[in-house]
């Protein structure tokens, strides 16, 4: 039986781009008479065959990454190189005043007179400032005028206390009586005493109208004007004493026991450079910065020194220590004192106390030991526990040097 003539246009085909099949290719399919049932059989097994072919690629891909992970990774270690350093600490602090104070006086009042102004050098117990002190003055005049009053009712009271006891011996009056100038002669001795402490109060309180210095130094701060009221306490001046300063940093816990009472300090400005003495060494750890608080006496000698300033202080201490040098790329990125060490092909972590040579090399103090395979060049991946194997090249390279 003849078959039917389809004609090309009558069958609609979607073919991937990779196996399109031409327009005479699919007419001669037909007109050979495999019809559109063999066409698709054909299609279909092509399909497989790009699906297989793309299964063997992926197992291939995750075959390499498998053997990628389960690689031991390889790193270069080195060791350190025994040295000889003598120990110069960096401190970083800021000079402050010998000693400050901020001064204002003890009774409140209106400001009668200014006697210093800012930058005048003044000695202990000079006269700053006083205030109107009109009323504490009359009211001192009073406590003396109570004292006079007093005293003189003490001189009766004891005159009529001498005439009356002999009276009182001979039976001429009563008993009673003796008692009683006895007791009035007290009595004014008491009243005195309490006058007394009156007045020394009055003079207190017109002292405390007067301010003057509690020791020697720079006026840095003082009123413009006269007049004004102010209140008991109020700062009003401030005397700073810069001949001697003090210089207040810090170190790290791993320096500090490095620095002691009575090291030398070196501070180098722009005038030159100056010694100073460290002074003190708190045995305690500050728990914001974790840093220990250093204290040095340094002379301002010719005022080259401002107080308030940030400086950078070195101290030595002269006694040569034994450290090991390393390269200071054994450092593990993102942390200040960390290194990683190999020990039997695994890595651990340690945190190590150094400082830096000139040349840039870490002087490690604590924390690695002559023998240690430290690794070079750390990932920031890589951590304790991780198995590693050392390349050949590092291990077979100089201590401390690089290939």
């Amino acid at each position: 039986m003849n078959q039917p003539i389809v004609e090309p246009s009558q069958v609609a085909v979607t073919t991937p781009e990779k196996t399109k099949m031409p327009i005479s290719g699919i007419i001669v399919l037909l007109a050979s008479g495999l019809g559109l049932a063999g066409w698709m059989a054909v299609r279909v097994q092509e399909a497989e065959k790009a699906k297989a072919t793309v299964a063997a690629v992926r197992a291939e891909d995750n075959k390499k990454q498998l053997a990628a992970l389960q690689a031991v990774r390889q790193v270069e270690v080195t060791r350190g190189i025994p040295d000889t350093w003598v120990p110069v600490v960096d401190i970083d602090g800021t000079i402050v005043a010998g000693q400050a104070a901020e001064l204002g006086f003890k009774a409140g009042g209106r400001l009668q007179s200014v006697s210093v102004k800012i930058g005048d050098q003044v000695k202990l117990g000079q006269l700053l400032a006083t205030l109107d002190s009109s009323e504490a003055v009359a009211q001192l005049a009073a406590a003396r005028a109570q004292v006079k009053a007093s005293e003189a009712g003490l001189a009766l009271a004891e005159d009529s206390e001498k005439r009356t006891a002999p009276l009182v011996e001979s039976g001429a009056i009563a008993a009673a009586t003796g008692v009683q100038t006895s007791q009035q002669r007290a009595l004014s001795q008491a009243q005195l005493e309490a006058a007394q402490a009156q007045l020394v109060l009055a003079q207190v309180a017109v002292s405390n109208h007067r301010l003057t210095a509690p020791f020697a130094g720079t006026v840095t701060r003082a009123p413009d004007g006269l007049g004004a009221v102010v209140g008991p306490g109020s700062p009003l001046f401030q005397i700073a004493s810069l001949g001697t300063l003090k210089l207040q940093g810090t170190v790290s816990v791993e320096d500090a026991a490095l620095v002691h009472t009575g090291s030398p300090i070196t501070l180098k400005h722009e005038g030159g450079q100056t010694e100073g003495t460290i002074t003190i060494v708190l045995g305690t750890v500050d728990q914001g910065t974790r840093r220990v608080r250093v204290e040095a006496t340094v002379p301002n000698t010719g005022g080259a020194l401002r107080a308030g300033t940030f400086v950078r202080a070195q101290v030595t201490t002269g006694d040569g220590i034994p450290v090991l040098k390393f390269p200071h790329e054994v450092l593990r990125p993102g942390t200040q004192n960390e290194v990683l060490v190999v020990t039997g092909g695994v890595l651990s972590s340690r945190r190590i106390a150094f400082s830096f040579a000139p040349s840039g090399e870490l002087l490690v103090r604590h924390g690695l030991g002559p023998d240690d395979q430290v690794v070079r060049d750390p990932k920031p991946e890589d951590s304790g526990g991780l198995v590693v194997e050392i390349a050949q090249t590092a291990a077979a390279q100089a201590p401390g040097t690089k290939k």
